[in-house]
C-alpha cells in the first residue's frame, strides 16, 4: 500500500459521548468490583512482601498500572490518507476489519458502522467502530486497542 498513510491514534476529543455506552450496568459493575477489591489486595501483598518500603512506593504503581489498561477502550480516531478516491479503500478496510473480527452493521452515504463479533472482544469493551469517508482519507473512530491491531493489519 504505498499509495497510503496513516495517521497517529489520538483520543478523540467527543470521549463525553462515547463513555456512556462503554459498558453495560453489569460490566460497570464488574469492573468497579474488580478494581475496588483486586488493587487494594495487590497492595497488601505487596506490602507484606516489603514492609519496609514507603506506602507511595506501592500505592502509585499499582493505581496507575490498575487505571492503565481502560485507556485501551476509549475511543480513539485514526486518518488513513490515499492518493486516489477514499471510496476504492472502503473494500480493504473492510476486509481487515472482518480478520479483527468485525462485521458491516450499517451503511449510510459517507459513512460506515462496524460491530465486533461476540467472540472476538471480551464484553466490556466497546465494540463499534465509525467509518467516515472523505474525498481522500477515511476517518476510522473506535477503541485504540483496535484502531492498533487495525493499523497493523493494514500495513501488512
Amino acid at each position: 500500500m504505498k499509495s497510503v498513510t496513516f495517521s497517529d491514534i489520538e483520543h478523540a476529543r467527543d470521549r463525553a459521548c462515547f463513555l456512556p455506552s462503554l459498558w453495560s450496568m453489569r460490566g460497570r459493575t464488574l469492573a468497579a468490583m474488580t478494581l475496588a477489591l483486586g488493587l487494594p489486595a495487590l497492595m497488601m501483598a505487596f506490602h507484606l512482601l516489603d514492609p519496609d518500603a514507603p506506602l507511595a512506593y506501592i500505592v502509585v504503581p499499582v493505581l496507575l498500572g490498575g487505571l492503565l489498561p481502560m485507556m485501551h477502550v476509549l475511543p480513539g480516531r485514526l486518518q488513513v490518507k490515499t492518493r486516489f478516491d477514499a471510496f476504492h479503500l472502503v473494500g480493504t478496510l473492510d476486509d481487515a476489519l472482518d480478520k479483527l473480527g468485525y462485521t458491516q452493521a450499517g451503511r449510510a452515504p459517507g459513512t460506515v458502522h462496524y460491530r465486533a463479533r461476540a467472540e472476538r472482544w471480551p464484553q466490556w469493551q466497546h465494540k463499534e467502530i465509525t467509518v467516515t469517508v472523505r474525498d481522500h482519507a477515511l476517518e476510522v473512530t473506535g477503541p485504540i486497542a483496535a484502531l492498533r491491531e487495525l493499523r497493523q493489519q493494514m500495513d501488512r
